[in-house]
């Protein structure tokens, strides 16, 4: 408990002990040449054993501790890199509170914590380094990306290439069982085993594969292998086909494919033989 002798003395003001809070901005470069912007939190509180220094010596505290946090960031930063600053947050946050505990004690005032709250590069700069970060990450993803462009390339042309397979098979197999049945027709026909002319073993094939043929050209709307995407076909609504068909279009094509292989063809065939025309 103080007492004042009224009126010899009087109450000249009150010192709060409480802690306060400084935040102050500074504007400084790197030493990459990168101009930054520097949050600062100071929180103090004056000391209890210097109360006439605290109340006597300085007439703005906040404003002294402003212009030391000035001086103490714009000496300091500017022999750092960027990305040296952000990683060092912590010993410049050190280095500023044991500087301005060095220079505020002799005015009775102590420095709790001095803390660095924000590093505001350039927007140029920011969207800089972003850039070059999203470039390096494209640039790791790239060889993995073009293996599953590889892979999935591999895989395509294998089933192309099975699907050509089994297409060929199915028409080896399709051609065998049409002289499989032309076989068996010209068997039946002839009850004795004689020969059949080759012209009616030709025509019969050329005529079956004529109606087969226009059976397929039909528009169907497929894909590559035949079938449509989905899995099922499904006819183009354009697919009509307008064809001049005439009863000796088949021996046209008789007359055609004679000329084509030439005597390569025998005048007759037997039954036994039919399936190796």
């Amino acid at each position: 408990m103080h007492f004042l002798k009224w009126p010899m003395e009087r109450e000249a003001g009150r010192i709060g002990m409480r802690i306060k809070q400084l935040d102050c901005d500074c504007e400084t470069k790197s030493k990459d040449h990168v101009i930054l912007r520097i949050h600062v939190s100071i929180q103090y509180q004056t000391n209890s054993t210097n109360l006439f220094e605290s109340f006597y010596s300085l007439s703005s505290p906040s404003r002294m501790l402003a212009t030391h946090i000035h001086d103490i960031i714009r000496s300091t930063l500017p022999c750092k890199d960027l990305d040296d600053i952000f990683s060092d947050q912590d010993s410049i946050a050190f280095e500023l509170h044991r500087s301005l505990n060095d220079s505020m004690n002799e005015y009775g005032f102590l420095i709790h914590h001095a803390l660095v709250t924000q590093i505001r590069p350039n927007e140029h700069v920011k969207l800089s380094m972003n850039e070059m970060e999203a470039s390096k990450r494209r640039k790791q993803a790239m060889p993995q990306k073009a293996e599953a462009i590889k892979i999935q390339a591999v895989l395509a042309a294998e089933a192309r290439a099975e699907s050509s397979y089994l297409n060929g098979v199915g028409v080896a197999r399709e051609r065998g069982a049409i002289a499989t049945g032309m076989k068996d027709i010209a068997a039946s026909a002839l009850d004795d085993g004689g020969a059949v002319s080759t012209k009616c073993v030709m025509e019969l094939l050329l005529l079956t594969q004529y109606f087969h043929v226009l059976n397929d050209v039909k528009g169907v709307g497929t894909g590559n292998n035949g079938v449509a995407d989905g899995g099922a076909e499904k006819q183009s609504p354009s697919s009509s086909l307008f064809v001049c068909h005439m009863p000796e279009t088949v021996t046209q094509l008789t007359a055609t494919t004679r000329e084509c292989f030439g005597s390569a063809v025998s005048d007759t065939v037997t039954v036994d033989n039919l399936l190796e025309l």
